[in-house]
């Protein structure tokens, strides 16, 4: 039975944990919260509250866009040699209130220390660094620092604060930071399918690719001050899943209030390939009245949507392309962004620039010459390939899952 307590009209509840543990062999760091809170242990994971800066503070550390599901959330974690639990297995709490916890029973931590070479460890608020020392540290022999909490209740401390206070986290494991490996096609193909077989749909891969695609995006218009301008962003996609990466992309940027133009040969409704039809049906659905989709301008409309762009998004061909020419009408859109990019229209390639060969590195005829790349799983041979910079510009590598263990 619950009775009634001190944090408002919350009963007194005996909670137990109940989640988890996020860790492998390879995990160098433990991050320990209090015990879940009522939307925590809805959600099933660790901070679950939508007003929790916990996850944008990990994401800000790494340099990625903020996780949303919960395999994504650990997948992050894991990458960057993290785990994380809370000090507490059980105890009498009213509702997310850690000030009325009573009865508190320690989880055995002892399931990480034994399985990974922890080497720090952190506790997030005051209340879990108390009962850390009060409940296990004379048992594990480990001290732990004191890191703010993220609750949304701990308004004085602002996102920007947060994440400088979390930066010993990341320092802690920044010598065994994620390196991308340098794989062939075929390699990354046959790596796409055992992520997608370890649980991680290539569905799900393609919402990471889009959301870490409009994240670089979206930091090359704040670093060049063109966010402000309120001009859209141009995507052309094709037809292929390269083009359902950029649907994702448009879907992000629209949501993030940054205006999107999605150019198409073909409507969404058309489109054969999967997951990309489903991710284009999906973000045509989503994208609000400042976007719009234009499916197969003339030459001249397609020039000018470009010229007014201030940035433009290449999703047009992936790794597969390895011709020496592009056919028809893409063949003229990649001219159309060469030449508005020679106007000053930053060009941002998706996975590889189109008319570019991701295997050998050879070029052609017409080939999109871009700023920024940003290569999804790791990167591949022929954007490593001399002269690739003329047209991949720099190379950003968007890891997406965890796949240390799968190479």
């Amino acid at each position: 039975m619950s009775s009634r307590g001190r944090a408002g009209d919350h009963p007194v509840e005996r909670v137990e944990h109940g989640i988890e543990p996020v860790f492998d062999g390879r995990s160098r760091v433990l991050v320990l919260g209090t015990m879940p809170s009522p939307a925590s242990r809805e959600a099933a994971f660790f901070y679950g509250h939508p007003r929790n800066r916990f996850w944008p503070v990990m994401a800000a550390l790494f340099d990625e866009p903020v996780p949303e599901p919960n395999a994504e959330r650990a997948d992050l974690l894991l990458r960057h040699h993290i785990a994380l639990w809370d000090v507490l297995a059980s105890c009498d709490i009213c509702g997310a209130s850690d000030a009325s916890i009573e009865n508190a029973r320690p989880n055995d931590l002892a399931r990480i220390l034994d399985a990974a070479p922890i080497e720090r460890i952190f506790c997030t608020g005051a209340t879990s660094a108390r009962l850390y020392r009060q409940l296990c540290e004379a048992e594990y022999g480990m001290p732990a620092v004191q890191l703010p909490s993220t609750s949304p209740a701990n308004a004085a401390w602002s996102l920007p604060r947060l994440v400088e206070a979390y930066r010993p986290v990341a320092d802690a494991v920044a010598d065994s930071a994620f390196e991308s490996p340098v794989l062939d096609v075929t390699e990354v193909v046959a790596l796409e399918q055992r992520i997608a077989e370890a649980g991680t749909s290539l569905d799900a891969l393609m919402r990471r690719a889009g959301r870490f695609l409009a994240f670089e995006v979206r930091k090359m218009l704040e670093a060049r001050d063109k966010l402000a301008s309120g001009s859209p962003v141009v995507i052309l996609c094709g037809t292929g899943n390269n083009g359902g990466d950029g649907w994702v992309a448009a879907e992000y940027l629209d949501a993030w209030g940054i205006p999107a133009r999605v150019v198409t040969p073909a409507a969404a409704s058309d489109l054969l390939a999967e997951p990309a039809r489903t991710a284009a049906l999906r973000a045509q659905a989503a994208l609000g009245n400042h976007s719009f989709v234009e499916v197969a301008p003339d030459g001249k409309r397609l020039a000018n949507l470009l010229r007014e762009a201030p940035l433009a998004i290449d999703a047009l061909l992936g790794t597969g392309f390895a011709h020496d020419s592009v056919r028809a009408p893409l063949d003229g859109w990649i001219r159309a962004l060469n030449e508005a990019h020679d106007a000053g229209t930053l060009a941002v390639a998706a996975d590889v620039p189109s008319g570019f060969s991701a295997q050998t590195g050879r070029a052609a005829v017409d080939t999109v010459r871009a700023d920024l790349t940003v290569t999804m799983i790791a990167s591949k041979r022929g954007l490593e390939m001399p002269g690739a910079a003329e047209f991949c510009g720099s190379v950003k590598t968007a890891p997406l899952a965890y796949v240390e263990p799968l190479i």
